[in-house]
Order: C-alpha cells, then sequence, then structure tokens
C-alpha cells in the first residue's frame, strides 16, 4: 500500500459560493473535521453578487459594491469555516454570476460563463496537493439549478477525472479502493418532513428550500448522520448574516427534528449500482 493511501485520511468539498459549504455540507465538514479528518474547502466564486450587490448583473465584476459584498462574505467565510473546523480554505476569487431571471444578464467574465480551462487547472492541481480521499460537490443540475453551481459541477467533475489519472490513484482506482466523488443530494422523504416541520413551526412566508430540488429516495446513496455536530452547521450559517437565503436555512434548521440532521449524498465515483446505503463517505477506502 502506497504512503499515500496510508496518510491521514482527506475530504475536499468544491462549492461555489460563500455559505454553501454551511448550508449543504456543514454537517459533513464538521464530523469528519472533529473525527481528525484534513477537510479542504475550495470556494469557486467571490459571492459578490449575493444580497447587497447592485441590482444590474451587468456590472458584477470590479463594482465598488460588488467588491464590498465579496469582502464581507469572505469574513463570514472565515467565521463560518471556523465553526465547522476546516483546515484549509480556498478561495478562488471568480466574479460571481449572481441568478438573475435573463441568463443574458451575466457579465461575461463572471465564474458560469468563463472559460472553464484555467479553473479546471486550478482545481487538479489542488486535488494533487492535497490528495483528497473524497472529493465532493453539486450535481449535475447545480442541486439548486444556480448556474455558478452547474459550473463548479462541470469543472469539478473535469479536475476529478484528470487526477484520478495521476499516480498512485490508477492502480487503485478499478478496485473502488479511492478516490471518491460524491454529489450533493436531498431525498424527497427528508427535504418533505423538513419543509412540513418548517411550514409548521416557521414565520408563514419563510423560505423553505423548494421540493423541486429533491431526488428520489432510492437514488441516494450515502446518508451522514451529523447530528453530534448539528450546533456547529447551525452557528456556521449563522455567520454569513449578510445572506437572506443562508439566514432563512438558519431559521429552518434551527427548528430541524433530530432524524432530519443528515446529509445526504449520491456516490458518482465509482459508479456502479449501490444495494446498501452508506453512513461514511469513506467507506470501501484501504486502511482507513
Amino acid at each position: 500500500m502506497t504512503a499515500a493511501l496510508t496518510r491521514r485520511r482527506t475530504l475536499m468539498a468544491v462549492h461555489a459560493h460563500p455559505d454553501d459549504e454551511s448550508s449543504q455540507t456543514g454537517g459533513t465538514l464538521a464530523r469528519y473535521a472533529a473525527a481528525g479528518c484534513h477537510t479542504v474547502l475550495v470556494t469557486c466564486t467571490d459571492g459578490g453578487r449575493g444580497d447587497g450587490a447592485p441590482a444590474d448583473g451587468m456590472t458584477g465584476a470590479g463594482n465598488s459594491t460588488s467588491s464590498q459584498v465579496a469582502a464581507v462574505r469572505s469574513a463570514e467565510l472565515a467565521v463560518a469555516t471556523a465553526a465547522l473546523g476546516v483546515d484549509e480554505v480556498i478561495e478562488l476569487g471568480h466574479p460571481d454570476s449572481g441568478m438573475p431571471e435573463d441568463p443574458a444578464t451575466i457579465a461575461p467574465e463572471a465564474f458560469s460563463r468563463m472559460d472553464s480551462e484555467p479553473v479546471v487547472a486550478q482545481l487538479t492541481a489542488l486535488m494533487r496537493e492535497f490528495r483528497p480521499n473524497v472529493v465532493i460537490t453539486y450535481p449535475p443540475n447545480g442541486l439548486s439549478f444556480h448556474p455558478d453551481h452547474i459550473q463548479a459541477h462541470r469543472v469539478t467533475v473535469r479536475a476529478f477525472r484528470q487526477y484520478l489519472a495521476t499516480p498512485p490513484w490508477p492502480a487503485t482506482a478499478t478496485t473502488g479502493a479511492g478516490p471518491k466523488l460524491y454529489f450533493t443530494a436531498a431525498s424527497r422523504t427528508r427535504l418533505q418532513a423538513v419543509r412540513t416541520r418548517g411550514e409548521s413551526l416557521l414565520p408563514a412566508g419563510s423560505w423553505i428550500p423548494p421540493l423541486e430540488i429533491a431526488i428520489d429516495d432510492a437514488a441516494v446513496t450515502t446518508v451522514i448522520d451529523v447530528s453530534e455536530v448539528w450546533p456547529r452547521k447551525i452557528a456556521a450559517l449563522a455567520a454569513h448574516g449578510s445572506q437572506a437565503d443562508a439566514a432563512a436555512l438558519h431559521a429552518l434548521f434551527s427548528v430541524a427534528m433530530p432524524d432530519e440532521q443528515m446529509e445526504e449524498f449520491v456516490l458518482a465515483v465509482p459508479a456502479g449500482t449501490h444495494t446498501v446505503v452508506e453512513d461514511d463517505l469513506f467507506a470501501g477506502l484501504p486502511g482507513l
């Protein structure tokens, strides 16, 4: 067994914006960090098109207000990742696309419209540097259909394929020994339970994740129990106070039932038929 496979296990999450790490994978990052896993977060955009940015999407990159929003969100990210215990935080700083009604208004230099090759190269280099045993990113639809999430999926998958071809992995990848690639997910049953509880406990009109982002329960391959670190996830979401969506999720998750304190994933690599739902992202990896 090579040294790379026996060293401290490493989990890398690739997200689009500051706050995505907390809302989608905060519990998982906190759980594995607490267990001694080396955790690495890559945030692709500066978040400058988030709440507080100018309404005109064409003025995104370089706009002073957008730069101020990006600075606030970077500071919030530092607080959030400290709460989660993340070891390494890499901010690529590409311009945020926002999510306007008309995609044509997205600035041409924004992350979702930029040439993806340099980003793939960045991510491949980071994977080769940190040698993650597990990489997490979004599914093909970005989970939320956000153009930056979709782009993050595309570039991460391409970078992962290049990383997979880098020694020592080729000798073990065919046996399923690693590395593994996961997509974030929300099962229909669990999301409906969260929605039902949120609708009964939160003020009328509160934002709750739409059922449209859910997938069939049977498609979920991995369910991570994050109940022991749930307060860390809540604290991380609270750190992103400038963003309405994060605030809404903070309110929602603060009233979540114990059996809802899970984060779900789909195992993308190695692909295959999965008859048993995993409870550990590192399941099946040797020496871990």
